[in-house]
């Protein structure tokens, strides 16, 4: 199977964009960075490694600049894709483990197991009920179901996105692989998680357990896309309402405990009321 990786980055920290792409051609993937940096620094990295950059320099958001990759990758002819990110960590043997599952021209999407970067913690696998709802479910030593994933570290065949489309780009950053598997889920497309396969990620830029709930603290403007985009996000067709009513208290809830912890609180409550307003008024895209 002719495999294709897109890693969307900004700003990137090339020692560990080297890292993830160094560990990436060990199991010969062709990369395919998108690069939102407004000025993009990282034309001698890629042509030293042979990897193909597109330089958009302009931030054009995450999910643009995902299509953008998809698209090119499907012109080479790839019949599947790894995502990662700038700062994805993952170890030999890891693309093999995890595009095990997936067969030429079926369509499937598959995942690997997740621990907290900092903590250790492993992060929780969700089904959906009947009314909408996620749950938690264990974990397995076998490939198992699920309905709920990140976009760092997965794969899916080419038909996947034949089927169930792109990315939308209305959100820019945020609920954009969340949205993306709804639809998936209503073609009946699987996606599944594959325990051989396990990365380690950070969710925000530090965590707090409260006790009652954990806390993921994220920068003033990525406050403002999860809260805003909660809004976008109930509003979408395929969203079942009592999901959606539960990402915007979720969103709401958490966010504003995380006034409380992070750093500028009067930045990040700027952005978490702007958040507010315009999810109400449905502006879309990036922040004006």
């Amino acid at each position: 199977m002719k495999i294709y990786c897109i890693i969307v980055c900004y700003n990137p920290d090339l020692v560990n964009l080297a890292k993830i792409c160094g560990a990436v051609l060990s199991a010969n993937v062709t990369i395919i960075i998108v690069d939102n940096t407004e000025r993009s620094y990282i034309k001698e990295f890629s042509e030293s490694t042979g990897i193909e950059l597109i330089a958009l320099n302009s931030n054009v958001g995450i999910a643009k600049a995902q299509n953008i990759g998809i698209k090119k990758a499907f012109e080479y002819g790839a019949e599947a894709i790894v995502f990662f990110d700038q700062d994805s960590e993952i170890e030999n043997g890891f693309i093999e483990n995890l595009t095990a599952p997936l067969e030429l021209n079926v369509p499937m999407v598959v995942t690997p197991v997740f621990h907290d970067r900092d903590k250790g913690f492993p992060y929780p696998s969700y089904r959906m009920n009947s009314k909408g709802l996620l749950y938690v479910i264990e974990s397995s030593n076998e490939i198992y179901d699920i309905d709920m994933i990140i976009s760092s570290g997965s794969a899916a065949t080419k038909p996947v996105f034949d089927i169930a489309g792109l990315m939308d780009e209305d959100y820019f950053i945020d609920y954009v692989d969340t949205e993306w598997c709804l639809r998936c889920r209503a073609h009946n497309i699987p996606i599944k998680a594959v325990p051989s396969a396990t990365m380690v990620h950070a969710i925000g830029e530090k965590s707090v357990n409260l006790g009652f709930m954990r806390v993921f603290v994220h920068s003033p403007i990525r406050s403002y896309y999860k809260v805003r985009n909660s809004f976008i996000f109930f509003k979408n067709r395929n969203v079942p309402f009592l999901m959606g009513v539960k990402e915007i208290i979720s969103a709401l809830v958490q966010n504003f405990m995380a006034i409380f912890i992070a750093d500028k609180k009067s930045i990040y409550i700027k952005n978490y009321f702007q958040g507010i307003r315009d999810g109400v008024l449905g502006r879309k895209g990036k922040k004006k």
